[in-house]
């Protein structure tokens, strides 16, 4: 789901499954943006919960609840164009564009289980008792046949780290999440992959991957 995201400067458009259907097209303007909603404090830091960007009820009874959780896949949103907010409301937008476009590929909701923007805000996106979707099955080499989702939380960095350097406030929020979650679940620093190590894929940048190599 990372990296094909292609967008003109001021809005999204998105082609639709299936491959005759109308592009989708996305307004950011035309997004409802929640009353402001402080984050909060977790056993994973400061969340900001998944009402302070969306009104959207998580359809839960389409999920698929977890049975362990061995991985955490970092991602980025990969819009082939740098995401560079000003604000709140432009964190907001993104991420309601990020699921609505999930939503029209037929996924239950927004793939990934947690965001962090750039300013170092982590978002709470899907509920950490399902499977997301933010990772499709390996059909070739080494990993052939492994189904990523069963077992994998995932993280998305927000922006497109092949065309932008990652801020440090939001590489240090993204380090710390991970190293809370691997605490949380028992997980073992090598549980801690990036999406192109298991699929062939560019996500999540080079930037960012030579930031989380260098950590």
């Amino acid at each position: 789901v990372c990296g094909d995201l292609p967008a003109p400067p001021d809005d999204y458009t998105f082609a639709a499954p299936p491959a005759d259907s109308p592009p989708i097209h996305i307004d950011p303007k035309t997004i409802p943006i929640p009353p402001s909603t402080p984050a909060q404090r977790t056993v994973l830091g400061q969340i900001y919960p998944r009402t302070a960007w969306t009104s959207a009820p998580l359809a839960l009874a389409h999920g698929i609840p977890f049975k362990r959780r061995n991985l955490i896949v970092i991602h980025h949103s990969g819009d082939r164009k740098p995401f560079r907010p000003t604000s709140r409301t432009d964190i907001i937008r993104h991420l309601e564009i990020v699921r609505r476009a999930h939503l029209q590929r037929g996924m239950i909701d927004i793939a990934y289980h947690f965001a962090v923007d750039t300013f170092g805000g982590a978002w709470q996106l899907h509920s950490l008792l399902y499977e997301g979707q933010h990772c499709r099955p390996s059909t070739a080499g080494p990993h052939a046949g492994m189904h990523w989702n069963e077992t994998s939380i995932g993280i998305c960095a927000l922006g497109d780290f092949n065309l932008q350097p990652l801020p440090a406030a939001q590489r240090d929020r993204l380090l710390a999440l991970v190293r809370l979650l691997r605490g949380k679940y028992a997980l073992a620093p090598a549980a801690v992959r990036l999406h192109g190590e298991l699929v062939q894929t560019d996500c999540p940048g080079r930037q960012l991957r030579a930031a989380v190599i260098r950590a």
